[in-house]
């Protein structure tokens, strides 16, 4: 999914975003969703799930990578994409067969500066860094 960011109100980024999504709800955890489902307060949970998940966004430009979490009150991470010394992507059995997984971005360090679970299509991630000459660390 390619958006266009044209630069908005506070946001001092105007790039083509590469990569912009939410954490997958639905491919994450089809099991619980099903059997949240069937249930009345199941519907009224999937409601508040979703609106969780849509708090949170990963998006990489040709230039950085933001993480936002927040629905009202935002915390912002930037980190320049040339700075990613490492991408680790964790991924379950389901999680592979429904094509999500878990993210972390190391620049310096041990300790990841941006980590977000369940996020559609992790390989993506990995191949726009790659294209930056990044090293990166196996797959687990």
């Amino acid at each position: 999914m390619v958006k266009s960011g044209g630069c908005s109100e506070g946001d001092g980024v105007s790039d083509i975003w590469l990569y912009d999504e939410h954490p997958a709800m639905f491919r994450a955890h089809p099991f619980l969703f099903l059997l949240l489902l069937v249930s009345v307060v199941g519907i009224i949970a999937i409601a508040i799930w979703w609106v969780l998940h849509k708090g949170e966004r990963l998006a990489l430009s040709e230039r950085e990578v933001l993480l936002e979490r927040g629905l009202l009150a935002k915390q912002r991470t930037e980190i320049a994409l040339t700075s990613i010394r490492s991408v680790r992507i964790t991924q379950t059995l389901g999680q592979r067969i429904f094509g999500v997984g878990h993210i972390e971005l190391f620049s310096a360090g041990d300790i990841a500066e941006i980590a977000i679970k369940n996020m559609p299509r992790p390989d993506r991630i990995r191949a726009i860094a790659a294209a930056r000459n990044v090293d990166l660390l196996p797959q687990r």
